[in-house]
């Protein structure tokens, strides 16, 4: 399942119907728990941006092999809005000096809801669907107005056998993982409502509780504290010659005249956004044939996938070391095993091999040095940035390995059209990329900016050949770039 805009979905023609959770103004009552740090970070941005927040949500589309019935999907949604308190919170934001601060939590109970059916038009192409819903997502979804979860539904003239449902969502109150467990649920609850049968579906915790215990335990953090002294570890020693800033940002290098350039954005982002882009890296028996040498060294495929990367630093820049933030997930207990909610830390990553002569010699070294900050993961980073000081925030160059295989319902994920998703986001120095392993191989997903197309698109393509090389051959040996210039004009030497 890949990982893209809704602009790089195939959307199909036909009516268009949106399914819009509503509550009476008086049911709104506020709620003690407090936000969680992410949660209070991303609702201050939005009103900080106030009218200008626009095309900033995440989703997931999908197909339900079964005739759609109204009455039956909306009962569907009004269940999932229920099982789950998130989809019940909101804030409300003060004036300044307000003893209650900015933002305070609002919180409705789950009979006081109910869904709404609008029908946005009928027998229309597959253009303007995609149009019509991705500008709907757009100008609907932020944390400062609730409902902060929509959905859509596509009926297509002549498909008797199911639809296509796309729910878009704030950050606030929705992550990655959310996204897929999605399918499966919403699935399940559609066919109990027209079956009439049990869902079958378990019970989970609250997010609103989460983040409050996540608010309580940051206040614990103190100077002293382990996450605290690691990431300024991070900070102070893993810095190199291209990536010089304490939080790491994508390699500097000047990309060289004959790079390959084999995987390359499909279209042109509009003015003002990033450019966006997704690959197929590996198909299923190359995916397990790089499985099977990396365990065939003592080691695993998310340190394979971190080696090959550092091969392609070591190819372009001259080192194999290599700096990102990983996201992590932060569903510690069963209880929010699959709740709705944004459960994600995030943890420094220094890939640190050395001077390798091949892939497998790098593999057992690189799972060591990319392990080493992994226990930080569980401390929210907001009051330890605060402790650190200095330009700490945002992340600059994000990596993350993900192998969804075992997701319940996989292999059906294909046949379904599914497809997570992501809005358009605004151009800024940042570049991300999103590595999945999945039942049909190995996929990756990138936003960065515009102007660093170039340079992203080659060192993709370069990471590209060297997994490829590795499957074939049964190894790589790394090649280091002698003396070139970095974009800011300082030299990068390979023996530092």
């Amino acid at each position: 399942m890949e990982y893209t805009e809704l602009d790089d979905y195939s959307m199909p023609g036909g009516t268009v119907t949106a399914w819009e959770p509503t509550v009476e103004a008086s049911e709104w009552q506020t709620d003690s728990r407090q936000l969680s740090y992410m949660h209070l970070e991303h609702a201050r941005r939005a009103v900080r941006e106030r009218d200008d927040w626009y095309s900033q949500w995440i989703g997931t589309a999908f197909r339900i092999q079964r005739p759609l019935d109204r009455e039956a999907f909306s009962r569907t949604l009004l269940a999932w809005y229920r099982r789950h308190e998130a989809f019940r919170t909101s804030v409300r934001v003060h004036d300044a000096g307000n003893p209650q601060g900015d933002l305070t939590r609002i919180t409705v109970a789950a009979d006081a809801i109910s869904v709404r059916e609008r029908a946005f038009g009928s027998d229309l192409a597959p253009a303007e669907v995609s149009e019509l819903v991705t500008e709907y997502f757009n100008t609907t979804v932020t944390p400062l107005a609730w409902p902060h979860c929509i959905a859509v539904t596509v009926e297509t003239p002549g498909d008797d056998e199911g639809f296509l449902v796309v729910f878009a969502a704030d950050h606030t109150v929705m992550d990655a993982y959310t996204q897929v467990f999605a399918i499966r649920e919403l699935t399940a609850l559609y066919l109990a409502e027209v079956t009439g049968d049990p869902h079958g579906l378990a019970a989970f915790g609250s997010y609103l509780d989460f983040s409050d215990a996540e608010r309580r335990l940051g206040e614990q953090i103190d100077a002293n504290n382990a996450a605290v002294s690691q990431w300024r570890n991070f900070f102070d020693d893993t810095t190199t010659a291209v990536q010089p800033e304490p939080i790491p940002r994508f390699p500097q290098f000047a990309v060289p005249a004959d790079a390959p350039r084999t995987i390359t954005a499909q279209r042109s982002p509009a003015e003002g956004f990033q450019t966006t882009l997704s690959h197929w890296l590996l198909d299923p028996a190359e995916t397990k044939r790089f499985d099977a040498i990396c365990k065939a060294a003592g080691s695993s495929m998310t340190a394979g996938i971190y080696t090959a990367l550092s091969m392609t630093a070591a190819a372009l820049t001259g080192s194999a070391d290599l700096r990102f933030i990983s996201p992590v997930h932060t569903r510690n207990a069963i209880e929010w095993g699959e709740a709705v909610g944004w459960f994600v830390g995030i943890i420094p990553v220094a890939v640190r091999p050395g001077r390798p002569l091949r892939f497998t010699d790098a593999l057992t070294t690189v799972a060591a040095t990319s392990a080493q900050y992994k226990d930080v993961g569980g401390a929210p980073f907001a009051p330890v940035a605060e402790l650190i000081g200095g330009d700490v925030t945002p992340p600059g160059f994000v990596v993350s390995y993900i192998d969804l295989r075992h997701a319940e319902g996989s292999t059906e994920w294909e046949p379904r059209a599914a497809r997570v998703l992501r809005s358009a986001t605004r151009d800024a120095d940042e570049v991300y990329f999103w590595i999945n392993r999945i039942p049909t191989g190995v996929n990756v997903s990138s936003r960065f900016p515009a102007e660093g197309a170039p340079a992203v698109e080659t060192f993709l393509s370069v990471f590209h050949a060297i997994l490829k090389q590795i499957v074939t051959d049964g190894d790589c040996e790394y090649t280091y770039r002698t003396a070139e210039l970095v974009a800011g004009g300082s030299p990068v030497v390979a023996d530092r």
